[in-house]
C-alpha cells in the first residue's frame, strides 16, 4: 500500500510540474528570438510598436496565406499608427518560407521556428493550431486568437483614438 501511494505521488508531482498554464490577457508576452531569412536573429523584444501583432503561421498552411492579402493590408493601414507585424513561420524547409515570403511580397518583420509546432516559441505560447494571431501591448498580451476582422475593430479603437 505504501509503494502505491509512493508511485501515485510520483505520477501526480511529475503531471502538474509538466503543466503548462495557458498565457491570459494581461500575461506578460514571452520573448522570443528567432532569425530572420538571412540568419539574423529578430528579437520580440526589439520591435518597436504602440501594438504587435504576432501571427503564427505556415507557407504549407492554407488558411494562413488565403488570410496574408488581409494581414497586408491591416499592417499598410496602421503601420504609420503604431503597429509592427512580428509573423512566425513554423516552416521546417528554409526554402519554401523564403519562396512563399517572396511570393506573398511581406512587408513586415519575418521569422522562422524551423522545430514547427514542436518549437519552443509555440509552447511558450501555446500554439496548438495556426494561423494564430496575438496583439501584444506595452510588453503583454492584449488579444489571444482574434480573428483579422476582430483585430481590424481593435486596431481601429486602439489606434485610430491616439490620433
Amino acid at each position: 500500500m505504501k509503494l502505491k501511494n509512493i508511485i501515485l505521488s510520483l505520477f501526480l508531482a511529475f503531471t502538474f510540474s509538466t503543466t503548462q498554464a495557458q498565457l491570459n490577457v494581461g500575461d506578460i508576452a514571452p520573448e522570443i528570438k528567432l532569425p530572420d531569412s538571412l540568419g539574423k536573429w529578430k528579437p520580440l523584444s526589439e520591435v518597436k510598436a504602440k501594438i504587435i501583432l504576432l501571427d503564427f503561421w505556415a507557407a504549407w498552411c492554407y488558411p494562413c496565406v488565403q488570410s496574408m492579402p488581409d494581414l497586408i493590408s491591416i499592417y499598410e493601414n496602421y503601420h504609420k499608427k503604431g503597429l509592427e507585424v512580428y509573423a512566425v513561420s513554423l516552416d521546417k524547409d528554409y526554402y519554401n518560407w523564403v519562396a512563399m515570403c517572396r511570393k506573398l511580397n511581406l512587408p513586415f518583420v519575418l521569422v522562422n521556428d524551423a522545430y514547427g509546432m514542436n518549437g519552443k516559441t509555440c509552447k511558450q505560447y501555446h500554439i496548438e493550431s495556426i494561423p494564430n494571431k496575438l496583439l501584444i501591448k506595452d510588453g503583454k498580451i492584449f488579444a489571444i486568437n482574434k480573428s483579422l476582422y476582430d483585430i481590424n475593430k481593435i486596431l481601429e479603437k486602439e489606434l485610430e483614438s491616439e490620433n
